[in-house]
């Protein structure tokens, strides 16, 4: 009976370390499958004016799209996006031009390893390209680099919120983001060690005392809502905006929400007097 109960319980935790090992081993291509996804074919054409850009990293070249400011200013304020895991930068750029018309340049980042770019996506080589599109920039003379602000979607909420503690970020827009990578990794069962690349939002915001402006779907079943919960809970100056939606289908470059972020963008001093 003893002997049983033993080859039952070795039984269960040799198929809990498989499983472990499994997670290990596939995590990244769960994380990040645009790196192991045909990019080509995609064949949305770019919008007019926007400009392909290559920016040097230790890992090659960062990949990106700049989207120009509809603006006859001098120098104006600049957002830098990172999207969702299962995206591409194209699939994203026709739905961000609303943000030109604001009069804001857009930097849309390519993820390393994603659509035949340089290197491969992890925790370091995102937060690598993250701030080199941020110098590349602040560099231009066309951007006023103490009105640079980042947007992050989904996945791309962890190099976003990253950002705004590596650099002088102005505000911060997170759409569908998560808590942690911790907490995935436990709701899947796992101890939190096992996660290779360990965004942590949450401790990510408690530091940042600028304006951060929260989008989530009441319904997200991919990333819960209750992850904006805790990090309007976390961050000094936040605001969370609801919207009736899930993951994939949340309205969040529609003109209420453009409405909405524009009124974030001035608050946070994004525009200067007499420009909206």
């Amino acid at each position: 009976m003893l002997r049983g109960l033993m080859l039952i319980v070795g039984a269960a935790i040799a198929v809990y370390v498989c499983y472990l090992a499994l997670l290990f081993l596939q995590q990244r291509s769960v994380m990040f499958p645009g790196s192991t996804t045909d990019a080509f074919g995609v064949g949305l054409t770019p919008p007019e004016r926007s400009e392909t850009v290559l920016i040097p990293a230790s890992f090659g070249n960062v990949q990106g799209v700049l989207l120009p400011a509809r603006t006859d200013r001098r120098r104006a304020p600049a957002v830098l996006y990172f999207h969702g895991n299962a995206e591409f930068v194209d699939d994203s750029l026709h739905m961000l031009e609303p943000l030109t018309a604001m009069g804001v340049h857009v930097l849309a980042i390519e993820y390393p390893g994603y659509a035949g770019s340089a290197g491969s996506p992890s925790q370091e080589s995102l937060d690598e390209a993250a701030r080199a599109g941020y110098d590349w920039l602040a560099r231009r003379p066309d951007v006023d680099p103490a009105r640079i602000a980042a947007i992050g979607r989904s996945i791309g909420t962890g190099p976003a919120s990253a950002l705004s503690r590596q650099r002088p970020v102005r505000a911060l827009v997170l759409l569908a983001p998560f808590a942690s990578i911790d907490d995935f990794a436990r709701s899947l069962g796992a101890p939190a060690f096992i996660a290779r690349d360990r965004y942590d939002n949450v401790a990510r915001l408690r530091g940042f005392r600028r304006p951060v402006l929260i989008f989530h779907g009441r319904s997200d079943e991919v990333i819960p809502y209750r992850h904006s919960e805790i990090l309007l809970k976390a961050a000094p100056d936040a605001t969370l905006v609801p919207l009736e939606c899930g993951h994939n289908d949340c309205p969040f470059f529609t003109p209420p929400s453009m409405q909405r972020l524009r009124q974030f963008f001035t608050q946070a001093g994004m525009f200067e007097a007499g420009t909206n």
